[in-house]
């Protein structure tokens, strides 16, 4: 069992031009736990997913493009964060993970995890497909850290049921890569508003 704290900032949220001041005002609101941030493909993956409609790429084909979105979009703020917030650093060695100290943050690159080394971690392997997005990704990561808890930062407030697959506020294989997660928080971080 781990202190760590998983937050998924959604990639949505990068549209933000203020989007790291939001995030830093955010992560020092909360308790001082050491955090591992994982970023969504955003406006990257949106294009990845309009060349698999226009190319067909296929399902295997595209999410490894979107996982690599997810590395540049975690490079990137692993690059502007640093100005804003000390102590962050970008790791893609999971086992690096486990030294994160209380007042850092380390921004996660998975593909290294996803491609060699997910599969063998007790728990359900995560499917390759457009039904997992970066919300099943965080929770995957989440379960294998045994994290105290995941915080997916999203663009809209969370609905009653957030894991209610007809309410589309994440991918319809969350609720199987949640399940076994200690706790679980649904943050708008665009309107600042917050649910349990």
């Amino acid at each position: 069992m781990s202190n760590l704290r998983v937050v998924k900032l959604g990639g949505s949220l990068l549209d933000l031009t203020h989007w790291p001041q939001r995030l830093v005002v955010w992560l020092a609101s909360q308790p001082t736990t050491p955090t591992v941030l994982i970023v969504g493909g955003g406006v990257l993956a949106d294009a990845i997913r309009r060349y698999d409609r226009q190319f067909e790429l296929g399902e295997e084909a595209a999410h490894w493009l979107s996982i690599g979105a997810m590395s540049l979009q975690a490079e990137m703020a692993a690059t502007v964060l640093p100005r804003r917030l000390a102590g962050v650093t970008l790791v893609d060695r999971f086992d690096d993970l486990f030294a994160v100290a209380a007042n850092e943050v380390a921004v996660f690159d998975p593909e290294p995890f996803l491609r060699d080394s997910e599969a063998g971690f007790a728990g359900t392997p995560l499917p390759h497909g457009w039904h997992i997005t970066s919300d099943s990704i965080a929770a995957r990561v989440a379960e294998c850290l045994d994290a105290a808890e995941l915080v997916l930062l999203k663009s809209a407030p969370p609905p009653e049921h957030p894991t209610d697959p007809a309410a589309g506020y994440v991918d319809e294989h969350f609720p199987i890569a949640a399940r076994g997660l200690r706790s679980v928080r649904y943050i708008d971080l665009r309107g600042e508003l917050a649910a349990t």
